[in-house]
């Protein structure tokens, strides 16, 4: 609330303190970084990641979808490309047909016999 001499940043039409301006869940100052929101609040593309992107069923870390980042999405389970492979014989899936075993996704030869 006190007086911006230098450096200020301005977010959603509202004057901040470069300091001030962070991340809502790590603290991380935010001025020159990338970020984005979600419900009004300003986070670290890392934090909101972890808090609220999906999990790749492969590797489960999160899919960010930002930058360009491709991913199948099948049912309710996501996966980044590079992941998204049998899980038998390791060949990629991207574009091809599969089938499932449980939580398994499989290339048609390697589950022709379930």
């Amino acid at each position: 609330k006190q007086a911006i001499t230098t450096g200020g940043v301005t977010y959603r039409e509202q004057p901040w303190h470069k300091e001030c301006f962070v991340c809502t869940a790590c603290k991380k100052q935010l001025s020159g970084q990338r970020f984005t929101s979600r419900d009004e609040f300003a986070y670290c593309l890392g934090c909101f990641c972890n808090l609220y992107a999906k999990k790749c069923a492969g590797c489960t870390n999160p899919i960010s979808g930002l930058g360009g980042t491709k991913y199948i999405s099948f049912e309710e389970r996501q996966w980044h490309n590079d992941c998204f492979n049998c899980k038998k014989c390791s060949l990629s899936l991207v574009g091809r047909g599969f089938l499932t075993e449980r939580d398994d996704i499989l290339c048609p030869e390697c589950g022709k016999d379930i």
